[in-house]
Order: structure tokens, then C-alpha cells, then sequence
């Protein structure tokens, strides 16, 4: 049963709207999206997210509203990307994200096709790889695709795989802990 959430994805492109929405979905039932066709890339994530914080959640914090940002870490990183999303806000005039706010970051580092790819599956990735032409190549083999990737983010995973997931992905895991805390949050 999803959690009770108005959730807003903001995220870069297609891929990962394909990706995180039926993900948030599954958790908090009502999604919508900001997010342009492509190629509206992370500037158009860093010019719209100071404003969608204070209009969705910092207006009305009560509210069951919340905010998904994805954004890729690409060459920068999960801590870097996580910093230039603090600036945004400070520019702004506002404080930065606190963790009891509505809000979550996901990081996907290098890049989402990374997290979609290990989802299916895949253990031979790292967050330095460039994966989208692999993930491309497996949709156009009807191998691999969002929906299967959105759905094995809720598996259940073994110690073992925990460990392997934290020592080749920290950037995964510490989005699956910003979904956590985000559905906690909303129950």
C-alpha cells in the first residue's frame, strides 16, 4: 500500500522519468513530473528546484507534499552534486534541505542507465563508467528496460548483495536511503 504523498519528480530527462516514476509511484501513489523533453539536461533541474521547494513544500509543510530531485552525478559525484543542490537553494535565499523536510536528492552517479543496469543485474559496473550506450544496446535486445529496473529496486537483497551494492554503488545506496527516509517521512 503507498504511503499517502503528493510527490513531485524533478528530474534531467526521459530516462529518469521512466525510471523513478513507477518506483514513486509504487511508494506514494500520486506522482507528478517536472521534467522537460530533452534536452533539458540538469540546468534546467538546477533553475527550477529552488523554486519547486518553496512552492511544493516549504509553503505548506504540513501538506503531504514532497519533492524527488534525480539529477546525474556524471564526472562530479554524489557529494559535489549534493553541494551544487545546497548552493541552488542558498542562492535562492533559502536554507539548505533538511532531512525532516519532504524533500529527497538522488544522485545517480555516473549516470541513472549506472543504477538501471545494476538493477537487471549487471555487477561488473562502477560509478566512473559510461553505461547509457549499454543500456541502449540491451533495450533495443528487449533485455533489460525501466520498468524491470524500477521493479527490482524493491527486491530484497542479501547481506552479501548489500555489501557488493555499497562497495561498487555507494551513489545507489544512498538513494535508496533519501526514498527511505522520504516514505517515512510521509507515513
Amino acid at each position: 500500500m503507498p504511503r499517502r504523498l503528493d510527490c513531485l519528480l524533478l528530474c534531467e530527462d526521459i530516462e529518469q522519468e521512466q525510471f523513478f516514476r513507477p518506483i514513486l509511484k509504487r511508494m506514494f501513489g500520486r506522482v507528478h513530473v517536472e521534467a522537460r523533453k530533452p534536452p533539458a539536461g540538469i540546468s534546467f533541474v538546477f533553475r527550477s528546484y529552488a523554486r519547486l521547494v518553496k512552492e511544493h513544500v516549504r509553503r505548506y509543510p504540513q501538506q503531504a507534499r514532497g519533492i524527488v530531485v534525480v539529477v546525474d552525478g556524471d564526472t562530479v559525484g554524489l557529494k559535489l552534486r549534493l553541494g551544487e543542490l545546497d548552493q541552488r537553494l542558498e542562492k535562492a535565499g533559502c536554507a539548505k534541505r533538511d532531512t525532516k523536510e519532504k524533500i529527497a536528492a538522488l544522485v545517480s552517479t555516473k549516470t541513472v542507465e549506472t543504477w538501471e543496469l545494476w538493477l537487471c543485474g549487471r555487477r561488473d559496473l562502477n560509478e566512473i563508467g559510461d553505461y547509457k550506450a549499454d543500456l541502449q544496446a540491451e533495450k533495443r535486445n528487449d533485455r533489460m528496460i525501466s520498468k524491470k529496473a524500477a521493479q527490482a529496486w524493491f527486491d530484497q537483497l542479501s547481506e552479501a548483495a548489500e555489501k557488493t551494492e555499497k562497495d561498487r554503488l555507494p551513489s545507489l545506496v544512498a538513494g535508496r536511503a533519501e526514498l527511505r527516509r522520504l516514505c517515512f517521512l510521509a507515513s
